[in-house]
C-alpha cells in the first residue's frame, strides 16, 4: 500500500517492504578487464516493484514537485534495529541510499543532482517500510 500526502509542493512515497544494501545489490564476474558488476535479478526485481509504486501516484502529484529547484530529501528506514539481546544490529543505512535515490529519482522523472539536502534515518520497527519525503528546499 502506497500513500503520499501534499503539503507545499512535498510528496511521500512508502515502499512497504525492506531495500536492499549495496553489498546485495552487486554481483561481480569473475575474471576480464576490471571484472564487470552487475546489478543482481533480485536487486531489479526491487527496483521495478519501487517504480510500479511510483507509478500509481497521480501525476498531479510527481508534477507539482519542481524538477529544477534545490530539493530536500528524507528517508526513514523502518526496522527492528535490535538483537534478541538488545544490542544494535550491525546495519549501515547509508548503503542503502544510492540505490533508493536513483531509483525513486529515475521514476519521477526527476535529475538527483537537485537534492542539496538528505537525511536519513533509522525508525524502530516491527514493520519493514521505507518512507522518503521529498520537497522544495
Amino acid at each position: 500500500m502506497m500513500k503520499m500526502k501534499k503539503k507545499m509542493k512535498m510528496i511521500e512515497i512508502v515502499i512497504p517492504f525492506k531495500t536492499p544494501t549495496v553489498n546485495h545489490l552487486y554481483g561481480q564476474r569473475p575474471g576480464g578487464f576490471g571484472r564487470a558488476r552487475f546489478i543482481k535479478p533480485e536487486a531489479r526485481k526491487i527496483r521495478k516493484k519501487i517504480l510500479e509504486l511510483i507509478d500509481e501516484l497521480p501525476r498531479c502529484m510527481i508534477n507539482d514537485l519542481p524538477k529544477d529547484r534545490q530539493l530536500k530529501v528524507t528517508t526513514l528506514i523502518h526496522e527492528n534495529w535490535y538483537t534478541k539481546k538488545g544490542e544494535v544490529k550491525k546495519k549501515d543505512i547509508s548503503n542503502r541510499e544510492k540505490f533508493l535515490i536513483d531509483s525513486v529519482f529515475s521514476a519521477l522523472g526527476i535529475d538527483d543532482k537537485f537534492i542539496f539536502e538528505h537525511t536519513m534515518r533509522k525508525v524502530q520497527s516491527d514493520e519493514e517500510k521505507v518512507i522518503i519525503r521529498i520537497e522544495q528546499k
